[in-house]
């Protein structure tokens, strides 16, 4: 996904290379001074993609875990998905 934003395009593409099962801590991840910003590219990493790409904050937002999506998740919003494309074509 393009932002426009390096900073926030960095974000993206390290979120999209680390290993799945893998939990970090913003603060050793990021200087103090960007920790908001971060969290903020986070954040709409998560929004722009379905089960948040994988994706979850813990409740204080310190740190993040990229956890692995469920093939069967994966089929179902797919499956959805087509479903949905199909009914546009018949009420349009």
């Amino acid at each position: 996904m393009r932002t426009g934003d390096e900073y926030t395009e960095s974000v993206f593409e390290f979120l999209d290379n680390a290993e799945v099962d893998k939990s970090f801590t913003i603060e050793n991840l990021v200087k103090a001074a960007n920790r908001e910003r971060f969290i903020e590219a986070v954040k709409l990493y998560i929004s722009s993609y379905a089960f948040g790409g994988g994706w979850e904050f813990n409740t204080d937002y310190t740190k993040i875990r990229k956890f692995e999506i469920p093939e069967e998740a994966l089929k179902g919003l797919w499956e959805y998905n087509l479903k949905k494309s199909k009914m546009k074509m018949f009420t349009h």
